[in-house]
């Protein structure tokens, strides 16, 4: 028996095929972090410490970005633009008008090791998570985009080891969620400079947070998934609705999932995907539903090695991944059997934790209202 109830739902999305597939020249040790899709082309970044680029039909070469001096550790699009961060405790912003060459136009610059970042959606704040430094303090950094220079705003107190994640609010542009090594997750409200008042909920998970991110029609639910490879659901307002445990289980059910990738939320059928992968290379997506997973289809022969980054794009009907074997491949997407329906059934709450009122409280919230299904 499974842990995860799963069933199987191959057409409740349109099928993904392999389109095309290439092997950048980064020398036998080197592999992709992360790829995404900007308005130029296929960008991915590497071990060797830039960013390619390539031409998304033919994954020809286009050409790279090179500034930072130590790992990137995400890389974003935004119009005309990619933003990068790394260990080496900088954000630059590129103008992706002008010529690969160039250097960044903007730099933000942090005295920690960068790990995540995020920007609103109005594009007026950029925030970052860093690593533990030395005197035991983990930073989360408030920018305006707009004018390089000192963060407008430094919380400091909220987490007590590294910042994995930061996710802004989709619609909410002042509102932004943190995830930690300490197993919390943390909502903000960046209009309160002081912090303690700008966090309005934390929930913990008992477990190191390696992704975290919003969902649902008006972004009231937050999943996180845990470096032990575990998935939890919870409400914005840090009331628990589900703990599936370690999704490695599902290969007792013939799904052999080695990690997760990611998850994604699609607005259009109001569900919650995710994304898993084996270490040979294969890659599962699964809808994630109240209490049980679908298990929608297999994508297999991009990888030969594990995968670390999948950006895909429902609506538009395209995939791209990276991976350790420093393939990148793009897939598209077939004509679906039968079009998905909104997820109808409702979550439900099965613990709960409230606002804290002091950094020495943050870890045992209680309590939280009721919420709708998505």
């Amino acid at each position: 028996m499974t842990r995860i109830p799963v069933s199987h739902a191959p057409t409740l999305l349109p099928k993904f095929n392999l389109h095309t597939r290439a092997e950048p020249q980064l020398g036998s040790d080197a592999y992709i972090y992360d790829a995404i899709k900007t308005d130029i082309g296929i960008a991915a970044s590497t071990s060797d410490v830039c960013v390619k680029f390539f031409e998304p039909k033919t994954l020809q070469a286009m050409g790279q970005l090179k500034y930072h001096s130590d790992q990137i550790t995400e890389i974003k699009a935004r119009t005309n633009s990619l933003l990068s961060s790394s260990k080496d405790g900088q954000i630059a912003i590129w103008d992706l008008r002008q010529a690969l060459t160039t250097d960044p136009a903007f730099v933000f610059k942090t005295k920690d090791p960068v790990l995540s970042f995020d920007m609103s959606t109005d594009d007026s704040m950029l925030v970052s998570g860093s690593a533990l430094d030395k005197d035991c303090c983990a930073r989360i950094n408030l920018w305006d985009p707009r004018a390089a220079g000192q963060p407008l705003a430094v919380f400091e107190d909220s987490h007590s080891e590294d910042v994995s994640q930061i996710r802004c609010h989709p619609s909410a542009s002042r509102q932004f969620l943190s995830g930690s090594s300490d197993g919390l997750l943390c909502t903000f409200d960046a209009t309160q400079a002081d912090e303690d008042e700008a966090l309005m909920y934390v929930a913990n998970t008992g477990a190191s947070v390696s992704g975290c991110g919003y969902f649902g029609p008006n972004a009231q639910y937050i999943y996180a998934q845990s470096d032990m490879e575990t998935l939890q659901l919870w409400t914005n307002e840090a009331t628990q609705l589900a703990d599936f445990g370690d999704v490695r289980d599902l290969a007792e059910g013939g799904i052999p999932i080695d990690y997760i990738i990611g998850c994604k939320y699609d607005p259009q059928s109001e569900r919650l995907y995710l994304a898993g992968g084996t270490n040979e290379g294969d890659i599962h997506l699964l809808h994630v539903g109240a209490a049980s997973f679908e298990h929608i289809q297999a994508m297999q022969s991009g990888h030969s090695g594990i995968v670390r980054g999948l950006s895909w794009d429902l609506g538009q009907g395209w995939a791209v991944s990276g991976a350790e074997d420093g393939r990148v491949s793009c897939w598209d997407r077939a004509v679906p059997a039968q079009p998905p329906a909104p997820l109808t059934q409702a979550l439900s709450p099965t613990a709960s934790s409230q606002k804290n009122q002091s950094a020495s409280s943050r870890a045992n919230g209680s309590g939280g209202r009721r919420f709708a299904p998505y």
